[in-house]
Order: structure tokens, then sequence, then C-alpha cells
């Protein structure tokens, strides 16, 4: 957990020194070396470490977990073998991994994967999501930015969490990183037939 946090300073100085005012990391060489270091530091972790601050529990059990171009590609590298020796590893895993990272640099997006509760075994196919800048969201004009894709579990799992609603599922919401990067404080929402809002505050200084 220490070198995790010492790791974690270590990335708040690049964003500090490359990005300025937003701390969603788009990536180049430099970045792409930073993640696979991070991957490497974070190996045998929980998911729920390595994600840091990309982690949200809404205090419901309603967890959401944000996947970023940075994240994806540190993900990809805690499995792979390495010597200890950093400036080394970061090479070779960088060639070991080229294909991936270059169609994680290709496709450039930010999922957003959330688990949900509900009454029946369909129900996860209901939520609709969509990105408001939180300066907008009380406005009758405001930018709505939808998924580019969406993942929806079809058929939900028992689940004895919430006797109230045993059902769960976990679904995806695929995004463009160039319609989040300029944000600084937004809204992620999500709603269903019934109106039901499920709403997160993310503030783009304090993930990666």
């Amino acid at each position: 957990m220490r070198i995790l946090s010492i790791f974690a300073l270590s990335i708040t100085l690049f964003i500090l020194s490359t990005t300025f005012s937003f701390a969603l990391i788009k990536l180049d060489e430099e970045s792409v070396d930073l993640a696979i270091k991070y991957g490497i530091q974070s190996k045998d972790m929980p998911t729920k470490n390595i994600l840091s601050s990309n982690w949200l529990n809404d205090g419901t059990g309603r967890i959401l977990n944000i996947y970023s171009p940075f994240i994806q590609v540190a993900l990809k590298t805690t499995d792979q073998n390495s010597t200890g020796k950093m400036e080394e590893d970061i090479k070779t895993i960088k060639k070991r991994l080229y294909s991936k990272i270059d169609r994680i640099k290709e496709k450039n997006e930010v999922r957003f994967l959330i688990a949900l509760y509900g009454d029946t075994e369909d129900f996860a196919n209901n939520y609709k999501a969509q990105i408001v800048d939180i300066n907008e969201y009380e406005g009758q004009k405001k930018k709505i930015i939808k998924p580019k894709k969406t993942n929806a579990q079809k058929v939900a799992e028992k689940d004895n969490f919430f006797p109230a609603h045993p059902f769960s599922a976990v679904n995806c919401y695929i995004f463009k990183f160039d319609n989040l990067f300029d944000l600084k404080e937004y809204y992620f929402i999500l709603t269903n037939e019934t109106g039901e809002e499920v709403k997160y505050k993310i503030n783009n200084n304090e993930i990666f």
C-alpha cells in the first residue's frame, strides 16, 4: 500500500507537469511508460486498489469503476514478468504489449463499469447513461454527452446482498476520451424506465 501511495504522488507530479488543469491522462510515450510502471508496481494488488480514485461507491453498494486509457494500459501490465530493473522492464513490456497498447491508444475511450441491483432478471437493460457538465446540470439548455457504446448485462444474477433487490448486474458504458478530457467536474447519470436516477459526481482532477 505504501508503494501505491508513493506512486500516486509521482502520478500527481506527472499530471502537474504535463496537463496542468486536468488529471485525466492522455496517452503518449511518456504516459504509457508511467502506466506500465504503475502496473509493474501494482502487481498482485486487488483491482480496487489499482483503480484507486477511479473506484467510486455511492454508499448504496452500487460501485462505479472508471477505466481510462491509462488504467487500461496499467492493468495489461500487472500480469507481465519483470526483472526488478524498472527502465529495462518498461522497455521490454512496452515492446511485448505493443499491439495491445496501440489498440488502446487507437480506441481512446473511457469505460464506466457499474454494479447495479434490481428486481427482475432483465432490469439492467433499462438503464441509460449520460454525462453532463456540473455547471450545466440545472440549466434548461445543457450539453448531454452520450456513450458511443453500451454493454448492458441482459440477464442479471441472483444476489443476496440486497434482499429487497434480489438481482445484480454489471453494465459498461463507453465514452470517447476526447469528449470528457476538457471537462473539470461532471455528473455520470444513469436513469431507468421509471425515472429512477443514479448519479455520480466526478472531478477530472481526481481520476487518472
